[in-house]
C-alpha cells in the first residue's frame, strides 16, 4: 500500500504542476481544491472556472479534474449555468455527435449528461504525465479550442433561434474554412 501511495503522490505533484500552469494561461479561478488532492477518490480534485468569449456571446466554463479508481486521469469540461432544457436536449445531443467527428486526435467527447450539462469529457492514461506537452493538449488547449468553435451555435441552439441543422452547418463550416462569416448566419 505503502508503494501505490508514493507513486500516487507522484502522479499528483506532476498532474498539479501541469493544471497550476494551465489555469494561469487560461485565467482559470479554482474554485475548489480538495486538501489531499489525488488520493483515488471518487469525488474531483479540482473544480476551476473560466469565462469563455467570443465576439458574440460570454459564457461560463467549469472544469473538474481528478483520478480514478482504476487510476486515470478524468476531466469534465461543461458549460454553467445548464444550457439545456429537456425541449432542447436532442439538438444538444445531436450536436455533440456532430463536433465528436472534429475531434481527431483526442481521447475525449462531448457529450449531454445526465444532469443536461453540455460537456467535453476524456479519461486519460497516467502515462501521459511523462509527456506534458500531450497531456496539456488533451487537458485543456484540444478542448478549450472546440468549446470555442462550438459557442456561437450552442448559444443559439439555447436560445432557439437556431436549429440543430444551422447549428451543425456553422461548425462544419468553421472546421473545413478555419473562419466564419458570421453575416451569412444573419448574426452580424
Amino acid at each position: 500500500m505503502l508503494v501505490k501511495e508514493k507513486q500516487m503522490n507522484k502522479t499528483g505533484i506532476k498532474l498539479q504542476k501541469v493544471i497550476d500552469k494551465n489555469a494561469k494561461l487560461l485565467n482559470m479561478k479554482l474554485l475548489k481544491r480538495k486538501d489531499y488532492p489525488f488520493d483515488l477518490s471518487e469525488a474531483e480534485d479540482y473544480q476551476l472556472t473560466t469565462v469563455l468569449s467570443n465576439e458574440l456571446f460570454s459564457w461560463e466554463l467549469q472544469m473538474t479534474i481528478g483520478i480514478t479508481k482504476e487510476g486515470l486521469i478524468h476531466m469534465m469540461l461543461f458549460m454553467h449555468p445548464v444550457i439545456i432544457k429537456e425541449k432542447n436536449r436532442l439538438s444538444f445531443i445531436q450536436f455533440a455527435n456532430a463536433a465528436n467527428m472534429w475531434l481527431g486526435s483526442e481521447f475525449g467527447r462531448f457529450l449531454v449528461n445526465n444532469d443536461n450539462d453540455y460537456c467535453y469529457e476524456c479519461y486519460l492514461p497516467q502515462q501521459l504525465l511523462d509527456n506534458p506537452v500531450e497531456l496539456e493538449k488533451q487537458l485543456f488547449d484540444r478542448p478549450f479550442s472546440h468549446f470555442m468553435d462550438s459557442l456561437t451555435p450552442l448559444m443559439q441552439l439555447k436560445t432557439g433561434e437556431w436549429t440543430v441543422d444551422r447549428a451543425i452547418e456553422y461548425l462544419d463550416e468553421l472546421r473545413e474554412k478555419g473562419y466564419i462569416d458570421n453575416s451569412e448566419y444573419g448574426i452580424w
